[in-house]
């Protein structure tokens, strides 16, 4: 079974990893490469398991949490910018 098919969607139903390997006959290498390649298609969250949003509600979730990382990211960036102008 393609591994698109053995998501679930909606949070209540998701799934793990290694269950999503064994639906799918995939190795540990072969899902982290389809799964790289799915997410360029489809919005697959990870929460203590995978899944496709259902609604609304877990469609914000994962724009919120997402834009938490963005930020932190921001940060250390500038950080990273700022200390090399100082010391370079």
């Amino acid at each position: 079974m393609r591994l698109i098919e053995c998501i679930p969607i909606g949070k209540q139903n998701k799934e793990t990893r290694d269950v999503l390997i064994s639906k799918s006959n995939l190795t540990l290498r072969q899902f982290r490469k389809e799964l790289t390649r799915l997410r360029n298609k489809y919005i697959i969250i990870n929460d203590n398991g995978y899944y496709l949003p259902a609604n609304k509600e877990e469609y914000e979730e994962f724009i919120r949490k997402q834009n938490e990382r963005y930020y932190e990211i921001k940060k250390t960036i500038d950080l990273a910018y700022k200390e090399m102008k100082n010391r370079c």
